[in-house]
C-alpha cells in the first residue's frame, strides 16, 4: 500500500534524523567552558561599545525590503533563462511584463521619496 512512498518516506525521516542531529549535536558533544570574554557580544573582533538598545532608522529597513524585492526579481529570472530556449517568443514577452510590473513598482517608490534620505518622515 504504501510501496510507492516507501523511498519518500525514508527519505523525509533521514533529512529529520539529519536535521535534529545538526541540531543538537553541539548541545551534546560540545564542552562547556563559559568564561567572562566568552560572554561578551562578538562585534567584528572588536569590544561592544555603546548600548545594545541602539534604535535604527527606519530607512535601514527600507533599503534591506528594496533589496529583498529585487533581489527576488533577480532569482525569478533564472527559470526565465532556462524556458527562453522553449518558446522564445512568449518568454520575451512574459519577460517584460514582468520587468514592466517591476519598474511601475520602481518608478512609484521613486515618486513618493523613497529614495530620499534627506528627508525625516516616512
Amino acid at each position: 500500500m504504501l510501496g510507492g512512498y516507501l523511498g519518500a518516506i525514508v527519505l523525509l525521516l533521514l533529512g529529520i534524523g539529519v536535521g535534529l542531529l545538526l541540531v543538537y549535536a553541539p548541545t551534546i558533544l560540545a564542552p562547556r567552558r563559559p568564561l567572562p570574554q566568552k560572554m561578551i557580544p562578538y562585534e567584528s573582533g572588536m569590544d561592544p561599545v555603546g548600548s545594545t538598545r541602539q534604535r535604527f532608522s527606519v530607512h535601514y529597513y527600507k533599503v534591506a525590503m528594496l533589496f529583498t524585492v529585487f533581489d527576488v526579481e533577480l532569482a525569478l529570472m533564472y527559470p526565465w533563462v532556462v524556458y527562453f530556449r522553449e518558446d522564445p517568443q512568449w518568454a520575451f514577452w512574459l519577460f517584460i511584463s514582468f520587468t514592466g510590473v517591476l519598474a511601475a513598482g520602481y518608478i512609484y517608490l521613486l515618486r513618493i521619496g523613497v529614495f530620499d534620505w534627506s528627508r525625516k518622515e516616512l
